[in-house]
């Protein structure tokens, strides 16, 4: 059983929401909230490396989304 501080009615307001909407509206609500996750990580990449380039920031980050190796092969580093 997995520990919650949701309380069953706003559970099962939060899944009648998501039922009621179109696809559309779903899709379009978990872009924003990639957007929004995207721009937190970004946020807090450029306050631990306040002197990185745009560059090296899209570097952290994407060492961050799919590891150290995987990103080193993308963006042709040793």
């Amino acid at each position: 059983m997995a520990l919650t501080d949701t309380s069953p009615a706003a559970e099962e307001a939060y899944f009648r929401r998501l039922a009621e909407m179109t696809p559309e509206e779903r899709v379009n609500l978990g872009m924003a909230l990639w957007k929004a996750g995207d721009s937190m990580q970004r946020a807090a990449l450029r306050r631990e490396y306040p002197d990185a380039s745009e560059d090296e920031v899209l570097f952290r980050l994407a060492v961050t989304r799919f590891g150290d190796e995987l990103a080193r092969k993308a963006y042709g580093r040793p």
